[in-house]
């Protein structure tokens, strides 16, 4: 196996990449740090090492500064570059694989509280929709390059706006029932909600007839309203359905409901005793 500061300087000679994207390629190795300080600590590492080569043979160690600040986008190895007295004149690149998107962070995590922001819920789940060139892009650096510790780019967005989500919200995250689920594509910002149905189970009472116990849509427009049903879609004024779903629609600021009952029941029978 190669050293692993080998594979590392091997990425930035020959690929544009962020601090997040070359930290995930290494996500395995060590505990208790995030891929991006994984990534600048490698650049910084690798930093000291050209420095050290600059100082003793001059333009080899000058070259692997100029990449890595140019395609690490390091800070540190342009400074080291500048107190050695050469300027970048060529414009650091854009990350191959993220494209610059966990430079972002914030800024997705901002538009996913704004979307969240009239719901009310107890936990959350983060989702993430990743483009397949991304995909394939990272797939392929890591066939190239013989990397065996990294974790995939979806992974890494997913826990990065969830932290970002429960530290402002408060929220904890919740993988096995979540009351609500944000699903974010970071490349096209695309948002998507799915709030969990809340379930509320309880008896109900008949004590009159002429009640159906759903919705009864007109059998000739089939809700779109017209003559034979005096233009109100359904055939009766009210069901057991409509009677419970309202209050619990102005309840919880809901939009709709599906009623399940325990059996069925005829328009005119009574339901007495217990109820149903």
């Amino acid at each position: 196996m190669e050293d692993i500061l080998e594979v590392a300087e091997k990425l930035l000679m020959e690929n544009c990449l962020c601090d997040n994207c070359l930290g995930r390629q290494f996500a395995a190795l060590g505990y208790g740090i995030d891929n991006a300080e994984r990534g600048r600590s490698l650049k910084n590492t690798l930093t000291f090492k050209a420095h050290k080569l600059a100082l003793e043979k001059g333009k080899a160690g000058i070259e692997i500064l100029k990449k890595i600040a140019l395609n690490g986008m390091s800070l540190t190895a342009k400074n080291t570059l500048k107190k050695l007295g050469y300027t970048l004149k060529e414009k650091k690149g854009s990350c191959t694989i993220c494209r610059g998107k966990f430079q972002e962070l914030n800024s997705i995590a901002e538009k996913c509280l704004k979307k969240i922001d009239d719901y009310e819920f107890n936990n959350f789940l983060v989702g993430v929709e990743v483009p397949k060139d991304v995909i394939e892009a990272e797939d392929s650096l890591r066939a190239r390059y013989g990397i065996n510790w990294g974790e995939t780019i979806k992974s890494e967005f997913t826990r990065e706006v969830g932290k970002i989500l429960a530290k402002i919200t408060g929220k904890d995250v919740e993988y096995r029932k979540p009351d609500i689920v944000i699903l974010f594509n970071p490349f096209n910002e695309e948002i998507k909600i799915q709030v969990n149905p809340l379930f509320i189970g309880g008896r109900y009472k008949k004590l009159i007839r002429g009640i159906p116990q759903s919705r009864w849509l007109c059998r000739k427009c089939k809700g779109r309203g017209c003559s034979y049903c005096n233009w109100k879609g359904k055939m009766y004024e009210e069901s057991v359905q409509e009677i419970i779903e309202k209050p619990v629609l102005d309840e919880t600021l809901g939009e709709t409901t599906e009623f399940h009952a325990s059996g069925r029941e005829d328009v005119d029978a009574l339901v007495l005793g217990n109820g149903r």
